[in-house]
């Protein structure tokens, strides 16, 4: 009875419901189906489909609880393509049909959708007309959209006859179609294939009696569609220098917030030098090879720690002298009421050379893109040569005058020893980056000068009298050159 009742309805709304009950019209109906089915079929090249369903959900459609979807091709139904893709929904699951879209690919330059929804409660039907570019793919611009909500007898005639007739087509054709009887939703879609809006060898949009575009739309929105493809070749450069505005302004955006994430991460680089090391003690002049693992962030600014490791070659050589003496009680003299007494004075001489052959140590500072500066403590590795000397004064004394007085020297000993931890140093010492490339690119080399001071101390001597010789201070400084891995 539901069903019955909204055919009833739309019938009355579209044709009249004297119109539903006169046998005239139901006879003229036949006769003009008739009729039809004797003439040639419209754009007989393409190949009609059809198929029905229930649950589907199409884009920007409402869900239908049942569909029948018919199309038009000149490709085998599997490709899925078509000119045309006509639907029926019911969106309330009652039999009754009461959503039709519409997609018309069949111009060349622009396709259309069509959307009508019938309200059989207020006998009304909302009505939306979208025209888009017929362009691959599926995304296409659309050129214009119309909404006409609401539409009710009086206001559907108004549009034109065949507007109006063109309603109660999908009416008539959903009540006639069935799986075995198709021809009734062949001739339709053939029909809105056949009468699709679209623009003529002189630019214009061109209408029919079952779409009014001049009803429709507007005279500014005529003019928009017909002047869509004259105005897109300059509409498609702007929006191309606009995409590629936004695509670099948003890579310079991403290339700055990767290179601050990167910034924050630490990152190792490997440096490798050599150059000249002068010892401040008699100027000697020596070699240095070095290698210096260095922790800082990618970005190459702020704090820095590494390892200063090096092969050196530097000397220095200095004297180290002392005396002492020994006095032994011999006898007493009773005649002279006085002790003769044995002294033995002794001159120890020692020869040191120094031979700095590494420097281990640590280093931490500010690095720049341009330069860095380091402060740096450690050891140096060292090689000690002691030459000794010994001049040796005995005599006998008596009342302070010497008696029998001798002297000699005793034989040379050399003493050699290595010490891998030897002087403590600390130093400060700056990187210089001066050497240029062009722009964007790496600069890797760089010119390093540093100083370090260590410390005088006593260097332990077996074969001295103290089995100590003092080692004065140095002042060591290096200059050359860096090449940075990874910069």
């Amino acid at each position: 009875m539901k069903n019955l009742l909204k055919k009833i309805a739309i019938a009355t709304l579209m044709s009249g419901a004297i119109a539903v009950s006169n046998p005239a019209y139901s006879q003229i109906s036949e006769t003009q189906k008739q009729e039809t089915t004797k003439e040639q079929k419209l754009l007989p090249d393409l190949n009609f489909y059809f198929e029905t369903g229930d649950y589907k959900k199409y884009s920007d459609t409402p869900e239908f609880k049942k569909n029948i979807q018919a199309w038009l091709c000149d490709c085998p139904k599997e490709d899925g393509k078509g000119y045309i893709f006509f639907r029926y929904g019911d969106t309330d699951d009652d039999g009754f049909y009461d959503y039709v879209n519409i997609f018309n690919y069949y111009d060349k330059l622009i396709k259309s959708e069509e959307k009508f929804s019938f309200d059989f409660d207020t006998k009304k039907i909302d009505y939306a007309l979208e025209i888009y570019e017929n362009c691959h793919g599926t995304n296409c611009d659309r050129i214009i959209r119309k909404d006409y909500n609401e539409i009710n007898q009086e206001e559907a005639k108004s549009l034109g006859e065949g507007f109006y007739e063109r309603i109660k087509e999908f009416t008539e054709t959903q009540k006639e179609f069935s799986r075995f009887n198709s021809d009734p939703l062949e001739n339709l879609v053939r029909k809105e294939a056949y009468h699709a809006l679209g623009i003529n060898a002189y630019g214009n949009l061109v209408g029919n009696s079952r779409i009014p575009i001049e009803k429709l739309l507007s005279e500014e929105e005529i003019k928009k569609v017909e002047n869509y493809h004259i105005e897109k070749p300059e509409r498609d450069r702007i929006k191309k220098e606009q995409e590629e505005k936004v695509k670099a302004e948003q890579e310079k955006r991403e290339k700055i917030r990767i290179e601050k994430e990167e910034a924050k991460k630490p990152k190792v680089r490997l440096k490798i030098g050599g150059g000249i090391a002068i010892n401040s003690r008699e100027g000697h002049t020596g070699f240095f090879l070095g290698i210096t693992p260095q922790l800082s962030n990618k970005k190459g600014k702020g704090f820095a720690i590494g390892l200063d490791m090096f092969v050196m070659n530097s000397e220095t050589n200095f004297e180290d002298s002392y005396r002492t003496e020994d006095e032994e009680r011999l006898e007493w003299l009773p005649a002279q009421y006085t002790y003769k007494y044995l002294i033995s004075k002794t001159l120890y001489e020692n020869q040191v050379f120094i031979k700095n052959f590494h420097r281990l140590g640590f280093k931490i500072g500010y690095v720049s893109p341009v330069l860095g500066i380091f402060a740096n403590v450690g050891f140096l590795g060292r090689k000690t040569l002691i030459t000794t000397t010994a001049e040796i004064e005995e005599y006998t004394e008596i009342y302070g005058t010497k008696q029998g007085q001798s002297s000699f020297k005793t034989e040379i000993t050399n003493f050699e020893r290595k010490n891998y931890f030897g002087s403590r140093y600390a130093g400060l010492g700056i990187e210089i980056f001066p050497y240029f490339k062009k722009e964007g690119s790496e600069k890797n080399i760089s010119f390093s000068i540093d100083g370090l001071f260590t410390k005088g101390g006593y260097i332990h001597s077996p074969n001295s009298y103290k089995g100590l010789a003092y080692s004065p201070g140095q002042v060591i400084i290096k200059a050359g050159l860096k090449y940075t891995f990874g910069k």
